[in-house]
């Protein structure tokens, strides 16, 4: 006679790690199918799946009646399956935004080129505009270096400043707003 999912979550609450390896062995393949239809590939299900599970392990603490572990699992897995449909929204409009940028600017002949102009204009705001990036905030500043000069990719780049995804976006878009604004008024103001 199997326990019941109510009696597992119980046994971890009470620190028996068993009791979750049993919890996941039930639910993985429910977990993994649903990831499966939202995203297509069974690498991305997989992390995903596994995404679902650390993040219901982290909080279950917060459930409710655990009896009901799969039903919130299952919630829990279209959260992360929207979450990652989100990234992938934000990093298409993003590489589009970049593709209009680069066909409507001048083609350079290697990214490096690209990166060392950033890097150049980061150098002269620092230099001559002592009120522009006195602005940025430091966890903003990070954000720039970690991916734009450092080039890590977001979720290492968030996992230096500890922040969620979406968190580590919004740091970099306000970063980036606001040395657009600088960039524009020194344009203006030479």
């Amino acid at each position: 006679m199997s326990v019941d999912d109510g009696k597992l979550v119980s046994g971890v609450l009470n620190g028996d790690r068993s009791a979750f390896a049993e919890l996941y062995d039930r639910r993985a393949r429910l977990i993994r199918a649903i990831c499966y239809d939202e995203c297509r590939s069974h690498q991305t299900a997989a992390d995903l799946t596994q995404e679902a599970f650390l993040r219901a392990y982290q909080k279950l603490g917060q459930l409710r009646d655990p009896d009901r572990f799969a039903a919130w699992l299952v919630g829990i897995s279209r959260q992360v399956c929207r979450e990652w449909r989100r990234s992938r929204r934000r990093e298409r409009h993003g590489l589009a935004e970049f593709a209009e940028r680069k066909r409507q600017s001048e083609a350079w002949s290697e990214p490096h080129e690209r990166m060392a102009e950033v890097t150049e204009q980061i150098a002269s705001l620092t230099a001559h505009e002592h009120e522009s990036l006195p602005s940025l905030t430091d966890k903003e500043r990070l954000a720039l270096h970690a991916y734009y000069l450092q080039e890590l990719n977001v979720d290492e780049a968030r996992s230096v400043l500890g922040l969620s995804r979406s968190g580590f976006y919004r740091v970099l878009s306000s970063a980036c707003e606001r040395l657009r604004r600088a960039l524009n008024r020194r344009e203006v103001h030479p």
